[in-house]
Protein backbone atom coordinates (compact mmCIF):
# COMPACT_ATOMS: atom_id res chain seq x y z
CA UNK A 1 0.00 0.00 0.00
CA UNK A 2 2.92 2.27 0.76
CA UNK A 3 4.38 1.60 -2.37
CA UNK A 4 0.84 2.48 -4.45
CA UNK A 5 0.31 5.63 -2.53
CA UNK A 6 3.99 6.58 -3.26
CA UNK A 7 3.16 6.60 -6.97
CA UNK A 8 -0.31 7.99 -6.71
CA UNK A 9 0.41 10.88 -4.07
CA UNK A 10 2.21 12.77 -7.18
CA UNK A 11 -0.23 12.13 -9.59
CA UNK A 12 -3.39 13.34 -7.37
CA UNK A 13 -1.46 16.68 -6.53
CA UNK A 14 -0.71 17.42 -9.95
CA UNK A 15 -3.91 16.41 -11.47
CA UNK A 16 -5.56 19.61 -9.64
CA UNK A 17 -3.91 21.72 -12.45
CA UNK A 18 -5.05 22.28 -15.89
CA UNK A 19 -2.33 21.80 -18.03
CA UNK A 20 -2.43 22.51 -22.18
CA UNK A 21 -1.36 18.95 -23.53
CA UNK A 22 1.42 21.30 -25.66
CA UNK A 23 2.38 24.52 -25.60
CA UNK A 24 0.35 26.93 -27.89
CA UNK A 25 2.68 28.95 -29.95
CA UNK A 26 2.57 32.00 -31.29
CA UNK A 27 3.66 33.12 -35.06
CA UNK A 28 6.66 34.73 -33.22
CA UNK A 29 8.26 33.85 -29.95
CA UNK A 30 10.75 35.93 -28.51
CA UNK A 31 12.43 36.72 -24.87
CA UNK A 32 14.69 39.62 -23.87
CA UNK A 33 17.00 39.74 -21.08
CA UNK A 34 18.69 43.09 -19.72
CA UNK A 35 20.71 43.47 -16.89
CA UNK A 36 22.09 46.85 -16.19
CA UNK A 37 25.14 47.50 -13.52
CA UNK A 38 25.57 43.91 -13.18
CA UNK A 39 29.24 44.11 -12.02
CA UNK A 40 27.81 46.02 -9.25
CA UNK A 41 26.52 45.42 -6.09
CA UNK A 42 25.87 48.58 -4.02
CA UNK A 43 22.66 48.57 -3.99
CA UNK A 44 19.47 46.41 -3.83
CA UNK A 45 18.51 45.04 -7.44
CA UNK A 46 15.37 45.12 -8.81
CA UNK A 47 13.76 42.48 -11.62
CA UNK A 48 10.50 43.69 -14.10
CA UNK A 49 9.04 40.74 -15.41
CA UNK A 50 6.47 41.16 -18.19
CA UNK A 51 5.61 41.24 -22.02
CA UNK A 52 6.88 44.38 -24.31
CA UNK A 53 4.60 46.59 -22.64
CA UNK A 54 6.72 46.21 -19.36
CA UNK A 55 9.78 46.92 -22.23
CA UNK A 56 8.16 49.82 -23.05
CA UNK A 57 8.41 51.45 -19.40
CA UNK A 58 11.44 49.95 -18.39
CA UNK A 59 13.41 52.83 -19.01
CA UNK A 60 11.03 55.53 -16.97
CA UNK A 61 11.60 52.75 -14.34
CA UNK A 62 15.32 52.76 -14.51
CA UNK A 63 15.26 56.75 -14.38
CA UNK A 64 13.01 57.25 -11.48
CA UNK A 65 15.07 54.81 -9.22
CA UNK A 66 18.86 56.08 -10.18
CA UNK A 67 20.62 55.82 -7.21
CA UNK A 68 17.89 53.92 -5.33
CA UNK A 69 18.75 50.30 -7.37
CA UNK A 70 20.07 48.78 -10.29
CA UNK A 71 17.34 47.15 -12.31
CA UNK A 72 16.71 44.36 -15.08
CA UNK A 73 14.59 43.08 -16.87
CA UNK A 74 12.65 39.65 -18.49
CA UNK A 75 10.27 40.80 -21.06
CA UNK A 76 8.74 37.32 -23.23
CA UNK A 77 6.34 36.85 -25.41
CA UNK A 78 5.37 33.56 -23.18
CA UNK A 79 2.39 33.15 -21.39
CA UNK A 80 2.22 31.86 -17.86
CA UNK A 81 0.50 28.68 -19.33
CA UNK A 82 3.94 27.77 -21.36
CA UNK A 83 5.77 26.12 -18.92
CA UNK A 84 9.16 27.71 -20.83
CA UNK A 85 7.87 30.57 -19.59
CA UNK A 86 9.13 29.41 -15.58
CA UNK A 87 12.35 28.38 -17.61
CA UNK A 88 12.99 31.34 -18.60
CA UNK A 89 12.22 33.63 -15.57
CA UNK A 90 14.55 30.60 -13.47
CA UNK A 91 17.32 31.78 -16.03
CA UNK A 92 17.82 35.00 -14.46
CA UNK A 93 16.71 34.15 -10.62
CA UNK A 94 19.40 31.58 -10.78
CA UNK A 95 22.54 33.89 -11.01
CA UNK A 96 20.88 37.27 -9.70
CA UNK A 97 19.86 38.26 -6.14
CA UNK A 98 16.65 40.40 -6.36
CA UNK A 99 15.56 42.51 -3.41
CA UNK A 100 12.40 43.68 -5.08
CA UNK A 101 10.52 41.15 -8.35
CA UNK A 102 7.17 43.64 -10.02
CA UNK A 103 5.82 41.24 -12.65
CA UNK A 104 2.71 40.81 -15.28
CA UNK A 105 1.64 38.36 -17.29
CA UNK A 106 -1.67 38.38 -19.40
CA UNK A 107 -1.69 39.89 -22.99
CA UNK A 108 -0.20 36.55 -24.55
CA UNK A 109 -1.55 33.56 -24.82
CA UNK A 110 -4.96 33.83 -26.24
CA UNK A 111 -5.48 30.33 -27.02
CA UNK A 112 -4.97 29.14 -23.33
CA UNK A 113 -8.02 28.42 -21.51
CA UNK A 114 -8.84 30.65 -18.05
CA UNK A 115 -8.25 28.38 -16.43
CA UNK A 116 -5.22 26.87 -17.69
CA UNK A 117 -4.20 30.73 -17.35
CA UNK A 118 -5.37 30.63 -13.41
CA UNK A 119 -2.86 27.61 -13.09
CA UNK A 120 0.16 28.75 -14.81
CA UNK A 121 0.43 32.00 -12.93
CA UNK A 122 -0.14 30.23 -9.77
CA UNK A 123 2.73 27.75 -10.66
CA UNK A 124 4.58 30.20 -11.88
CA UNK A 125 4.41 32.58 -8.51
CA UNK A 126 5.41 29.59 -6.90
CA UNK A 127 8.41 28.86 -8.58
CA UNK A 128 9.28 32.37 -8.32
CA UNK A 129 8.99 32.54 -4.72
CA UNK A 130 10.92 29.16 -4.41
CA UNK A 131 13.36 30.69 -6.26
CA UNK A 132 13.71 34.07 -5.50
CA UNK A 133 14.20 33.71 -1.80
CA UNK A 134 13.24 36.81 0.42
CA UNK A 135 12.47 39.06 -2.38
CA UNK A 136 9.51 41.19 -2.47
CA UNK A 137 6.97 40.41 -4.94
CA UNK A 138 4.57 43.28 -7.18
CA UNK A 139 2.05 42.13 -9.47
CA UNK A 140 0.99 44.13 -11.86
CA UNK A 141 -2.55 43.95 -13.68
CA UNK A 142 -2.70 43.94 -17.56
CA UNK A 143 -3.62 46.83 -19.26
CA UNK A 144 -6.64 47.05 -21.31
CA UNK A 145 -6.70 46.71 -25.21
CA UNK A 146 -8.33 49.46 -27.40
CA UNK A 147 -9.69 49.37 -31.13
CA UNK A 148 -6.53 50.82 -33.33
CA UNK A 149 -9.68 52.28 -35.76
CA UNK A 150 -11.20 54.45 -32.35
CA UNK A 151 -9.07 54.22 -29.21
CA UNK A 152 -11.65 55.47 -27.47
CA UNK A 153 -12.96 52.18 -27.44
CA UNK A 154 -11.82 48.69 -25.70
CA UNK A 155 -11.43 45.98 -28.02
CA UNK A 156 -12.62 42.67 -27.77
CA UNK A 157 -9.66 41.76 -25.73
CA UNK A 158 -10.15 43.80 -22.79
CA UNK A 159 -13.21 41.70 -21.33
CA UNK A 160 -10.49 38.60 -21.47
CA UNK A 161 -8.11 41.31 -19.37
CA UNK A 162 -10.65 41.94 -16.78
CA UNK A 163 -11.10 38.39 -16.29
CA UNK A 164 -7.42 37.64 -16.10
CA UNK A 165 -6.70 40.72 -13.85
CA UNK A 166 -9.91 39.37 -11.38
CA UNK A 167 -8.06 35.49 -11.66
CA UNK A 168 -4.80 37.26 -10.03
CA UNK A 169 -6.31 39.52 -7.71
CA UNK A 170 -7.52 36.30 -6.32
CA UNK A 171 -4.34 34.50 -6.59
CA UNK A 172 -2.09 37.34 -5.23
CA UNK A 173 -4.74 38.26 -2.52
CA UNK A 174 -4.05 34.37 -1.06
CA UNK A 175 -0.75 34.85 -1.07
CA UNK A 176 -0.23 38.52 0.32
CA UNK A 177 1.45 39.70 -2.98
CA UNK A 178 1.14 43.61 -3.17
CA UNK A 179 -0.54 44.64 -6.71
CA UNK A 180 0.57 47.42 -8.92
CA UNK A 181 -2.95 48.51 -10.65
CA UNK A 182 -1.88 50.14 -14.08
CA UNK A 183 -5.01 48.96 -16.05
CA UNK A 184 -6.68 51.22 -13.21
CA UNK A 185 -3.97 54.05 -14.24
CA UNK A 186 -4.35 53.93 -18.20
CA UNK A 187 -7.99 52.99 -18.55
CA UNK A 188 -9.26 56.25 -18.76
CA UNK A 189 -6.09 57.36 -21.13
CA UNK A 190 -6.71 56.52 -25.09
CA UNK A 191 -4.33 59.14 -25.53
CA UNK A 192 -1.88 57.45 -24.18
CA UNK A 193 -2.23 54.41 -26.43
CA UNK A 194 -0.21 54.00 -29.41
CA UNK A 195 -1.66 53.66 -32.80
CA UNK A 196 -2.41 49.61 -32.14
CA UNK A 197 -4.36 49.60 -29.38
CA UNK A 198 -1.87 47.81 -27.21
CA UNK A 199 1.18 49.86 -26.88
CA UNK A 200 1.80 53.09 -25.31
CA UNK A 201 3.21 56.21 -26.46
CA UNK A 202 5.63 58.19 -24.93
CA UNK A 203 3.56 60.16 -22.79
CA UNK A 204 1.47 56.90 -21.60
CA UNK A 205 4.96 55.00 -20.61
CA UNK A 206 6.08 57.52 -18.91
CA UNK A 207 3.34 57.55 -16.54
CA UNK A 208 3.70 53.78 -15.98
CA UNK A 209 6.84 53.94 -15.23
CA UNK A 210 6.76 56.57 -12.74
CA UNK A 211 3.67 54.79 -10.86
CA UNK A 212 5.95 51.40 -10.83
CA UNK A 213 9.09 53.32 -9.74
CA UNK A 214 6.73 54.76 -6.68
CA UNK A 215 5.91 51.21 -6.01
CA UNK A 216 9.03 49.07 -5.90
CA UNK A 217 10.97 52.39 -4.24
CA UNK A 218 8.73 51.64 -1.19
CA UNK A 219 9.95 48.38 -0.77
CA UNK A 220 13.85 49.18 -1.67
CA UNK A 221 16.59 48.90 0.96
CA UNK A 222 20.09 49.06 0.69
CA UNK A 223 20.91 45.73 1.29
CA UNK A 224 23.61 44.53 -0.86
CA UNK A 225 21.85 42.56 -3.59
CA UNK A 226 24.40 40.85 -5.59
CA UNK A 227 25.23 38.79 -8.20
CA UNK A 228 25.68 34.94 -6.96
Amino acid sequence: MKRLLSVLLPLLMTAQFVSAEEPIRERIEWADIWVTDADKNDLPRVLLIGDSITRGYFGEVEKHLAGKGYCARLTTSKCVSDPSFIDEVQLLLKHYRFAVIHFNNGLHGWGYTEDQYRDGLVQAVDAIRKQAGDAKLIWATTTPVRLPSDLNQFGERTERVKVRNRIAAEIMKGRGISTDDLFGLVENHPDWYSGDGTHFNGTGKEAQGKQVAEVVAKFLTVTGSHSE
